[in-house]
């Protein structure tokens, strides 16, 4: 079969690239992930993708939108190859990134809070005490937890 026989059947990664907007070098990496599978080769060598592939890489791109990642993905298309309805893996998954998040935030909180707590003493403090670098940083007590490592 030739080359213009396998481009009716699919793609060359160039033109797949632009139909779904992820760069040729992520598709390689996907492909070596086994997120997709290896396409078929023109009698050149060059991959030749199927529309399959387009459909998997544009699920793929939009689970990353769900802030899930690779092995997640590919979690999700191994139990729909099994035949297995994703969907309920998929609400834990989320659910779990959501209590991830929230957990990150409250100690995004703590840290901005306890950082705005250093600066205004900072500011306020008419004379900084010498130190071998900074006398500010080295007098500074640390917080407990961190006192102990």
């Amino acid at each position: 079969m030739g080359v213009l026989a396998n481009m009716k059947k699919g793609f060359f990664i160039g033109e797949l690239s632009r139909r779904v907007g992820i760069p040729p070098h992520t598709i390689r990496y996907y492909e070596r992930l086994g997120l997709i599978n290896p396409p078929e080769r023109s009698e050149t060598h060059y991959r030749v993708y199927s529309q399959d592939d387009e459909v998997r890489l544009r699920f793929i791109k939009q689970a990353k939108l769900f802030g899930l990642s690779l092995d997640e993905i590919k979690e999700i298309i191994g139990l729909r190859a099994g035949g297995v309805a994703p969907c309920e893996h998929l609400k834990r998954l989320i659910k779990r990134h959501l209590d991830d998040l929230d957990q990150h935030i409250r100690e995004l909180v703590a840290f901005r809070n306890e950082l705005a707590r250093r600066y205004e003493k900072l500011t306020s403090t008419q004379d900084i005490p010498a130190g071998t670098i900074c006398g500010f940083i080295e007098r500074e007590e640390l917080p407990l937890e961190e006192a102990n490592d």
